[in-house]
Parts: C-alpha cells; sequence; structure tokens
C-alpha cells in the first residue's frame, strides 16, 4: 500500500478518472494521507503532485540530530537509550 500526501492540506477526496472512463473516488483518512492498493493510481496521483509520505523517521538531512547510544548504538531522539537504558551525553554530530 502507498501512503500518499496532497500539495494542497486541505483536499479531502480526489475523482481520479480511468482509462474505460470509469472514475476512482479516493478519499483521505483523518491524518490527511491518501492511502492506495494500485501502483499505477498511485503512479497517477504523484505526477497530479502528490507525494508518498515519509514513514521512515528523519531523512537524511537530518541524520545528525538525536543521539546514538555509546553501549548498544541504538539511534534515539532522548539522551537515555529506550533499549538499554544507558545515557548518553554526546549529540550524533559529536557535541555534547
Amino acid at each position: 500500500m502507498t501512503r500518499l500526501i496532497a500539495s494542497n492540506k486541505g483536499l479531502r477526496g480526489v475523482d481520479v478518472g480511468t482509462k474505460n472512463g470509469q472514475k476512482i473516488k479516493i478519499n483521505a483518512n483523518k491524518q490527511g494521507v491518501f492511502e492506495v492498493n494500485n501502483p499505477k493510481l498511485a503512479n497517477q496521483l504523484k505526477k497530479e503532485g502528490f507525494f508518498e509520505a515519509s514513514l521512515m523517521g528523519p531523512t537524511t538531512n537530518n541524520e545528525n540530530v538525536g543521539y546514538n547510544c555509546t553501549q548498544c548504538g541504538f539511534g534515539s531522539w532522548f539522551r537515555k537509550c529506550s533499549r538499554c537504558g544507558h545515557e548518553t551525553l554526546a549529540h550524533r554530530d559529536g557535541e555534547a
């Protein structure tokens, strides 16, 4: 399933035309995300300005944000590791 977001945040639904002349109505969920199971339909929406929702956390631009645990290596937004409980003082970028 592809999760897409419209460039217009107020958009709650869209009608998409198919090759055989039918229209498919796609509605956004409560968070404003359009969930599409058909890859061709997802590509068509991307051509119209929709973009894929990020499900992987921070982007590569933010890779130095937060903390890496010095004990187990787990990445976190917080100093105290949620995996092993160790408190790390240095940010990922090396600053304290």
